[in-house]
């Protein structure tokens, strides 16, 4: 799989592994339902002979969608325009803050308003953009699966604190695993797995525990794999870069134990944001939020993950 890695920083996992043992997790438990009111709406026709290609999106803010569909429309009007009905071949289930806004436990197609409010979008565009015309006239449908939640930390909000399954994974993974259960009893052979991650900016705050971030996404990433793994043993973790331009002290820090982490396994990979020059500092105009991704820039984030995803068969 194709790494990103800054030419300077690509020995980095190589001497960490030389001078200090590598850190390993042993998940000790299997994951049981916390929260059996979730219900998936069963909207799927049964088929016959096709494959899934699932794509789960899983993180903070900017994996929610902060950037507005009416500066798409102004910046990139014909992409709004063919973003704003969606993608029939692309069906998302969409849960974002806490039910703030979602799709209702059902599909839907992707289009513009699976955001943090119908007025916005997240990455999910642009990966949904890059499975349509990849599979285009082909047997496969794909499925995105979102659980997204603002302003949240890896450390003691999606695990608990001491690198075991936390509030948030365990409602992510109830709707994941109800998600995954409903399109494989349509009779779809799920060819694909991918797992998009964007998170890390709460974690890398002033007083929170950003040194802690590397032996917590390896912990992280193990959950996710084994309370998976009847589903496939070879689930990609496609994760993304924080922005680094003055908004979160320990960014540095956080993305160097990104990568890090990427470079341990070809199943691991991560999308460099930075070396894309993603831009915060623009919308809304006259008072821009740089916390999160300007419309553009939300594009092109989506399309990477769409890009590193298919890269991955």
């Amino acid at each position: 799989m194709k790494k990103t890695f800054f030419t300077f920083l690509s020995f980095i996992p190589l001497v960490l592994s030389s001078c200090s043992k590598k850190f390993e997790y042993e998940v000790k438990s299997d994951f049981t339902y916390k929260d059996n009111t979730v219900n998936i709406i069963d909207n799927i026709p049964s088929v016959v002979g096709k494959k899934a290609h699932v794509v789960m999106l899983y993180g903070q803010s900017n994996a929610d969608g902060v950037s507005y569909n009416e500066y798409l429309a102004k910046t990139f009007p014909e992409v709004y325009v063919e973003y704003t009905p969606g993608f029939d071949d692309v069906l998302i289930n969409f849960y974002n803050d806490g039910g703030n806004n979602s799709s209702g436990y059902a599909f839907t197609k992707c289009a513009l308003g699976c955001g943090c409010a119908l007025t916005t979008y997240g990455p999910e565009m642009g990966i949904a953009e890059t499975l349509h015309y990849s599979y285009q006239g082909t047997d496969t449908q794909s499925f995105i699966i979102k659980w997204t939640w603002g302003g949240t930390f890896l450390h003691n909000q999606w695990l608990n604190g001491n690198r075991e399954r936390g509030d948030l994974y365990n409602s992510a993974m109830d709707f994941t695993l109800k998600c995954l259960s409903l399109i494989k009893s349509k009779g779809y052979s799920i060819a694909e797995y991918d797992i998009c991650w964007m998170q890390g900016e709460s974690d890398a705050c002033k007083f929170s525990k950003w040194e802690t971030y590397y032996k917590d996404t390896v912990a992280f990433v193990s959950l996710l794999r084994h309370d998976l793994a009847s589903y496939s043993d070879k689930i990609a973790f496609i994760d993304a870069e924080i922005n680094e331009e003055g908004m979160w002290p320990h960014a540095e820090a956080i993305n160097k134990a990104k990568r890090e982490f990427a470079g341990e396994s070809t199943l691991n990979s991560y999308v460099d944001t930075n070396d894309m020059l993603l831009t915060s500092q623009h919308e809304p105009e006259g008072n821009p939020d740089v916390a999160h991704y300007d419309s553009l820039s939300m594009v092109a984030l989506g399309r990477k993950f769409g890009e590193m995803v298919l890269s991955t068969k």
